[in-house]
C-alpha cells in the first residue's frame, strides 16, 4: 500500500478508472425529418416537413381543404350531442313561428325584380341595344385601305321647336 504523499493532490493515480469521463469525437448532429407524402387524398404531393407530427403539405390548395374536411368533422362531432339537437330544434322551432306571424311584403308585379331564368343576362353589354347588338364583331382587314369619310353630321341650319300639341312654335 502506498502512503497518501506518494501521489501529489491532482496527479491521478497509475491505476483505476477516472472519475470524470471525457466524451470525445464530434457531437451529434440535429436529426433532419426525412420527406414525406402528403396524406390528403388526391394529393399524394412529397414535402419536407417542418415539425414532427406534420402529416399534410404546405400548398395553399391543400391547406383549404384540410382546414374544410377537418371544421366538417368537428361539426359532425358536435350535432351528435343530444343537447346540442334539442337547442337546433328548439331554435327550428321558433324560427318557424316567427316566420309564420311576420307580415308579407306585398308586391307589385311591374316593380318585382324578374325571377328564374328571367333574370339572367342574355346579352353580353346591357348598354347595346338594337340591331348594334346582334350584328357580327367587326374585324380588321390584313391590307389596310387609306379611305377619305365625310363627316357625318351635317351642322343643322335652322331649328325646329315643336310644343306639347304636336305644332310647331315661332322661332
Amino acid at each position: 500500500m502506498h502512503s497518501p504523499r506518494a501521489f501529489p493532490l491532482g496527479v491521478a493515480a497509475p491505476v483505476g478508472a477516472p472519475h470524470v469521463k471525457v466524451r470525445r469525437g464530434c457531437p451529434p448532429r440535429a436529426r433532419r425529418p426525412r420527406p414525406r407524402i402528403c396524406l390528403r387524398k388526391g394529393c399524394n404531393r412529397q414535402y419536407l416537413p417542418t415539425r414532427w407530427n406534420q402529416r399534410y403539405c404546405h400548398d395553399p390548395d391543400c391547406q383549404r381543404e384540410v382546414r374544410r374536411w377537418q371544421a366538417a368533422r368537428r361539426q359532425a362531432a358536435h350535432r351528435e350531442d343530444a343537447a346540442v339537437r334539442f337547442r337546433h330544434a328548439q331554435a327550428e322551432r321558433e324560427r318557424r313561428q316567427r316566420a309564420k306571424v311576420a307580415p308579407k311584403p306585398v308586391e307589385d308585379v311591374d316593380l318585382a325584380p324578374a325571377r328564374g331564368h328571367a333574370a339572367e343576362n342574355f346579352f353580353l353589354f346591357r348598354s347595346v341595344i338594337g340591331q348594334v347588338a346582334m350584328k357580327p364583331r367587326w374585324r380588321r382587314s390584313v391590307i389596310r385601305h387609306a379611305t377619305v369619310v365625310r363627316p357625318a353630321v351635317a351642322p343643322f341650319a335652322m331649328c325646329w321647336i315643336e310644343n306639347a300639341s304636336g305644332r310647331s312654335a315661332a322661332l
